[in-house]
Formats: structure tokens, C-alpha cells, sequence
């Protein structure tokens, strides 16, 4: 039940860091986005390591946290500029598919959840699907529906890679599994920045009224993935992955509320499959 409780707290904080990782980059270059909210949640990650005190896990966890941090950043990019050139209600639910990666992984490696579980999991999954789906009359979805549909898919992969490697990571430490993926990721971010300064396409720039937001994406974020990270080693990574990866229901409610996008009839019956879901799974 703690695993359960775990992923959902995960969820909850990847689906407000997703609506305002998005929201803020309508308004900022999408890379000082990430720069900022990666070196945030990297100093929270060195604190927290660093008080806890823990001896360095072997090579193979670091390499896993590595690689999860590479596999969240692009998964974080893409959902990020998704949001801002697409439409939240069709990037989001199509990135929370993500967890068809750890499930299809788990279950290659002998990881089989029960029968109740099991169907917990399909519902929340086709509840997932159907929430992706928009009717082709949906007035101005049209033009940006590609793009939106692409950047999701791309965050699905980036975002399924990164609960499977994280929960092999966690494995070893949680602490030091966050950190080296928050430091590889910030890196990566960097260079990138870096790369794009110096061929003068991109200058790094945050308001001062941004930047609170901006900042509180890293901790959102940090916080989410902690969360994962151990609910990932307390309970099957299929199920945490899944649950998790209900912060599309998060992010969609607040462009609802914020943005007044509307959810169709359709994504309103995925929603509630969802939810059915998950009340099968915590009751198994």
C-alpha cells in the first residue's frame, strides 16, 4: 500500500511541474526552462545526499541513474515544448503511455503482477489511451495536432525509459540514484545552452516574476522522482510506473481550470477509467 501511495504522491507533483514546465515556456526559451529547474533540483539532490551520508553504490546503478537521467531529459523537453506549441490535452495523455516500456520490461523479466493487479493495470492503461483520444471535429485542434501527437510520443519514450532504469538505479541508493541522474541531466541541459549561446540562438533570460515558478518546477520535480524512485523498490515498477504516470490527469484538470482547454467526452470516460484503475489495483 505504501508503493501505491508513493506513485500516486509522484504523479500528483510530475502533473503540476508538467502545467507549469509548460505554462512558463509559452512565455521563456524552453531551454532556460530546464536550466533552471534542472540546477534547482540539483542543488536540493546534493543537500539531501550529502546530509544523508550514504556510501557510493556500485558502477551498474550509476550507469542506470545516468542513463534515467538522460532518458528524463529528453522526456521532459519534449513534453515541455509539446505543451507550448501544442495542446495540453493531447500531448499530456499521450505522454502517460509512457508506462507501456517498464510494463513490457517487467514482465520480459519474470516481474508478473496478480490477476486483480493485472486488470487494474489494463484499465488504467486503456483509460490512458482513450483519454488521448480528440474528436476530429474539435475546433482549432487541427493545425496543432501533429506536433502534439510527435512531442508526446517522443516524452512517452523518454519518460518509460526513465522508470525502468530508475527503478534498477534505486536499487543501489535512492539518494545517490537522484543525484547522478539530476547531474547528468543538468549537464546535458548545459551543454546544450552552452551550444546554442555561443551559435547565438538562444539567450538565457527569466523574468523575475518567472523565476519562482521556474524554480519550483525543480523541486516538483525532485520531490515526484524521490517519491517514484522508492515507491519503484517498495512495489512492482509496472504498478508505480502506471500510477505515476497519472499526472496526465493532473496536468489536464489544471489547463482546464488555468487554461480552459476542454475535455471532450471521450477523455472525461478515460479519466474516470483511469481512477477505476487505480482503486483496483490499491484494492488488490
Amino acid at each position: 500500500m505504501i508503493a501505491i501511495a508513493l506513485a500516486l504522491g509522484a504523479g500528483l507533483g510530475w502533473g503540476a511541474s508538467d502545467f507549469l514546465g509548460g505554462l512558463k515556456s509559452r512565455s521563456a526559451p524552453l531551454l532556460t526552462v530546464l536550466l533552471v529547474s534542472q540546477s534547482t533540483a540539483l542543488v536540493l539532490v546534493t543537500v539531501l545526499v550529502t546530509v544523508r551520508g550514504a556510501s557510493l553504490p556500485d558502477t551498474r546503478s550509476l550507469g542506470q541513474a545516468a542513463a534515467a537521467g538522460v532518458a528524463e531529459t529528453v522526456g521532459v523537453a519534449a513534453l515541455y515544448r509539446g505543451l507550448a506549441v501544442g495542446r495540453m490535452s493531447i500531448v499530456a495523455p499521450i505522454a502517460a503511455t509512457a508506462p507501456v516500456v517498464p510494463l513490457l520490461a517487467g514482465l520480459a523479466t519474470g516481474e508478473v503482477p496478480g490477476a486483480i493487479q493485472f486488470g487494474g493495470l489494463g484499465l488504467a492503461l486503456l483509460g490512458l489511451v482513450i483519454t488521448s483520444w480528440r474528436p476530429g471535429g474539435d475546433e482549432g485542434a487541427a493545425p496543432r495536432s501533429l506536433p502534439s501527437v510527435l512531442y508526446g510520443l517522443l516524452a512517452a519514450l523518454g519518460f518509460g525509459t526513465f522508470f525502468f532504469t530508475m527503478d534498477g538505479a534505486s536499487e543501489g541508493d535512492v539518494g545517490w540514484a537522484l543525484l547522478t541522474a539530476r547531474l547528468t541531466a543538468t549537464t546535458v541541459v548545459a551543454a546544450v545552452v552552452a551550444a546554442a549561446v555561443g551559435f547565438k540562438r538562444h539567450r538565457v533570460a527569466l523574468s523575475r516574476t518567472d523565476l519562482p515558478a521556474v524554480a519550483g518546477i525543480g523541486v516538483l520535480i525532485v520531490t515526484a522522482d524521490a517519491l517514484y524512485a522508492t515507491a519503484s523498490t517498495h512495489g512492482l515498477v509496472s504498478i508505480a510506473a502506471v500510477l505515476g504516470s497519472l499526472h496526465t490527469i493532473v496536468t489536464m484538470t489544471l489547463a482546464r481550470v488555468f487554461l480552459n482547454e476542454r475535455l471532450a467526452r471521450p477523455q472525461r470516460l478515460g479519466i474516470a477509467a483511469s481512477l477505476l484503475g487505480v482503486l483496483t489495483i490499491s484494492a488488490a
